[in-house]
């Protein structure tokens, strides 16, 4: 159901420190950290198991909101949750496209009712 989910934090030293120990008896890892080197810069960490890290703690979301990303099927399912999303309200935050986040990452963002950042996303190659 989801591919990942972003945690917004204030402090991505402290987060990391607190979010490797509680994790580790669970058997999930920290897989991915990318420490901002210019004031201002985002930052973030991704924790996983089997290598794909799908709890992500960032300084670079909203305080308050999150980013929930959905797995889609196809290429065409996150186009057809873009469309339906912006009918049924929500704010487009990013159209249906490829992402140069990982190969095959292709991706759509609407903002929900609440200022939620909700994505779809689907791995698979074109």
């Amino acid at each position: 159901m989801f591919d990942h989910v972003d945690c917004p934090v204030s402090d991505i030293r402290r987060a990391i420190a607190f979010y490797d120990a509680l994790l580790a008896p669970l058997g999930i890892a920290r897989l991915i950290t990318r420490v901002a080197t210019r004031p201002g810069g985002a930052s973030n960490a991704g924790y996983g198991r089997e290598g794909h890290a799908g709890f992500w703690l960032s300084t670079a979301s909203r305080r308050g909101q999150l980013h929930l990303a959905f797995k889609a099927p196809t290429r065409q399912s996150v186009t057809a949750f873009h469309a339906a999303g912006l009918a049924a309200g929500g704010t487009d935050n990013g159209a249906p496209g490829l992402r140069p986040y990982a190969p095959n990452y292709y991706a759509a963002y609407i903002i929900d009712a609440d200022g939620h950042n909700v994505e779809a996303v689907c791995r698979a190659p074109g």
